[in-house]
């Protein structure tokens, strides 16, 4: 009798920081874009980030941006003409972008847009405050999961961080 071995550890593994840095591409409306100066304007490719760095906590525990469905990606949408950036990133700003972007079931750049207009109404102060006092920025792991149940005929997406002070706390038994 043959034997037929299933292995479902496949993974694609690379280094997170890369000795160079890639070229992507971002998209804005027009709109917004043309509202800039010239010298916003230029910084505005490099803005990604200082976003991360201020958002990724409060959009890891951010209700998600597509709450209706974990089937589909929402991008911009009724924005009217769109700008192209080009941008020279770090491979942990992108990858981090696109790990918060899929568990909200959006575009890396929706997912930038938002973060730009969390940025020009001003939540950032409050959310540095209260989310990033005395810890680091980032979390340590970002953990992105896309579960297929085809049994239950369900589908989610969800994102697991390390640390999570909501767990830490409740093992200390003041939760």
């Amino acid at each position: 009798m043959d034997l037929i071995l299933f292995n479902s550890d496949k993974k694609i593994e690379s280094a997170l920081i890369e000795r160079r840095e890639k070229v992507v591409t971002l998209l804005v409306s027009e709109q917004y874009y043309n509202l800039l100066s010239s010298e916003d304007q230029k910084r505005l490719a490099k803005k990604l980030p200082y976003l991360l760095k201020r958002y990724a906590k409060f959009m890891s525990s951010h209700s998600r941006l597509n709450d209706q469905q974990a089937v589909t990606t929402l991008y911009q949408r009724n924005q009217g003409r769109m700008k192209k950036l080009n941008v020279r990133m770090n491979t942990v700003y992108w990858s981090l972008l696109g790990a918060l972007a899929q568990s909200h079931g959006v575009s890396r750049c929706y997912l930038f847009n938002f973060l730009l207009s969390l940025d020009k109404m001003g939540v950032g102060e409050s959310v540095v405050k209260v989310l990033n006092v005395g810890i680091p920025t980032f979390h340590k792991v970002y953990r992105y999961i896309w579960q297929l149940e085809l049994d239950r005929n369900k589908i989610s997406r969800s994102l697991e961080f390390i640390p999570n002070p909501l767990q830490s706390f409740a093992q200390t038994g003041y939760f």
